[in-house]
């Protein structure tokens, strides 16, 4: 009998012997990933911003004929309201967007190919480098835009910093090691779903904290100071994970460093045929979730420039409090959503309301023409930001344990590219459109959100939930993380 309640035991550890047992304080661990998070959060997305009013107030200087010197952070949409002035203002629109397009190629384009394969090998040298690769891409990023803003050097030379950045694998590497770190110490589809929703909040309240000092720093010090104060909290963030953040995965010999082993690896989910039971519903997931991200990069892209333009001409500072008001608002719903709604209904229910709740959102921003109409965009949104996280969890517990830094280098790679498809069309239909329809981007990125939708409906019908049956059920790991003598990796709090 003590033979056979031991043979469980000796399975469960051969097959995620390349995790650690959970750290002996698990409530430290979390707290100094979530500081990481939010510190390269904060500096990292703040670069948006900084960058895109950085660039318009550069053209408005060049349409002007240097009338108005880019030191000054007003814009100057609002001095003329003369046909020519509107001229002038359509020009500097379509300059501002065709350099924002070519940066954002720079990046996304190069952290496709990095996305391919690091989450595979994290898997077994551990998750630390996904946290310090991007943050040492940001810093470079960040340089160059000092020295271009110090110096006023030509605005091509933001291309270096921003390829080195790319080739760090960016955000989607960073966001990858967050969301591989929260798998690797969550086992159950419950706790992993709520682990991944705390993350993008966490992600969430970064974002909107940044954006508000945005605002305040270049209205009150030009361009060049805030560069600096970010650049110092990447560095920060950068020797908390060497110094002090603990590794997740024990470092294990890599047999194979071709990575072509590893990108089959990572995609070989899309054509296992011993998943066939799973393969469909795998597929349709990672469409929805593709779509949504060439949607909400392309909205991203566009946005503040939008806000800069007529009839809007938003300084500095409304930008920055309609970004923090927006991304905390919408936060908020989406937590208080997903843990009272998915009492009631299923989560994947819940994702779908969201997208449709976004779909309304976009359309009202695209004919908004004033700035309350602006402001009820996050009202009208409300809890569409459940819609990504939902989908993350569900394509995470989907495979094994020991895979989870293969499946979310996967998603990272298609976010990537969904990035640099979504940026170049809609910057692209943006600057096509700014004279004469200024909102249509906004109603074509309407247009691929409804699709999403209308794929996410179809698998919910064709596969609905029976009784004991589950449509994503948890990995055999999880199971066996629900008793105590295989509970190695503890669970958040709910």
């Amino acid at each position: 009998m003590d033979s056979v309640q031991e043979e469980p035991n000796v399975k469960s550890q051969e097959t995620a012997s390349n995790v650690q047992d959970k750290p002996k304080s698990y409530i430290k661990e979390r707290v100094i990933s979530s500081v990481v998070l939010m510190l390269f959060t904060c500096a990292n997305n703040s670069s948006g911003p900084v960058f895109t009013q950085y660039i318009h107030s550069r053209y408005e200087d060049v349409y002007s004929n240097g009338t108005e010197s880019s030191s000054n952070k007003q814009s100057s949409c609002l001095a003329n309201n003369s046909e020519e002035a509107d001229e002038v203002q359509v020009h500097v629109q379509q300059s501002t967007s065709y350099e924002i397009l070519k940066l954002c190629l720079c990046f996304q384009i190069p952290s496709v190919i990095v996305n391919m394969v690091v989450g595979s090998y994290s898997d077994h040298i551990g998750r630390k480098l996904l946290f310090v690769l991007p943050m040492l891409g940001c810093t470079c990023k960040y340089v160059g835009f000092i020295l271009v803003v110090k110096f006023h050097l030509n605005l091509n030379f933001l291309i270096i910093g921003t390829l080195l950045e790319g080739f760090s694998g960016s955000t989607s590497t960073f966001v990858l090691a967050n969301m591989a770190y929260a798998a690797d110490v969550t086992k159950t589809h419950a706790t992993r779903t709520f682990a991944i929703i705390l993350t993008d909040s966490s992600v969430s309240i970064a974002f909107a904290l940044g954006q508000l000092m945005t605002g305040f720093l270049i209205e009150k010090l030009g361009y060049f100071y805030p560069s600096v104060i970010y650049t110092a909290l990447i560095l920060l963030a950068t020797t908390i994970v060497i110094f002090g953040l603990t590794e997740t995965v024990k470092k294990t010999e890599v047999k194979e460093l071709s990575p072509i082993v590893h990108f089959k690896k990572v995609f070989g989910y899309y054509v296992n045929k011993r998943r066939d039971n799973k393969r469909s519903v795998f597929i349709a997931c990672v469409i929805v979730f593709a779509l949504l991200y060439i949607g909400l990069n392309g909205k991203a892209t566009i946005e503040i420039l939008y806000q800069l333009g007529r009839p809007f001409c938003w300084n500095p500072l409304k930008i920055g409090y309609y970004g923090a008001y927006s991304i905390v608002f919408m936060a908020i719903c989406g937590l208080v959503a997903i843990k009272l709604g998915s009492a009631c209904v299923r989560v994947e229910i819940l994702s779908v309301t969201g997208m449709f709740l976004l779909m309304g959102s976009l359309i009202l921003e695209g004919l908004a023409s004033t700035d309350a109409m602006l402001y009820s965009v996050p009202l009208v949104a409300s809890i569409s930001t459940v819609s990504v996280p939902v989908a993350r969890s569900v394509l995470s517990s989907m495979v094994a344990a020991h895979e989870q830094g293969a499946i979310f280098s996967s998603m990272a790679t298609v976010e990537t590219l969904c990035g640099a498809i979504g940026s170049s069309a809609f910057a692209s239909l943006y600057r096509a459109t700014v004279g004469t329809m200024r909102g249509m981007a906004f109603l074509g990125i309407a247009a691929v959100v409804f699709i999403a939708a209308i794929i996410k409906i179809v698998v919910i019908v064709k596969s609905p939930r029976q009784p004991g049956y589950d449509l994503f059920p948890s990995p055999p790991e999880d199971q066996n993380a629900q008793t105590p003598d295989h509970n190695q990796y503890g669970t958040l709090p709910k």
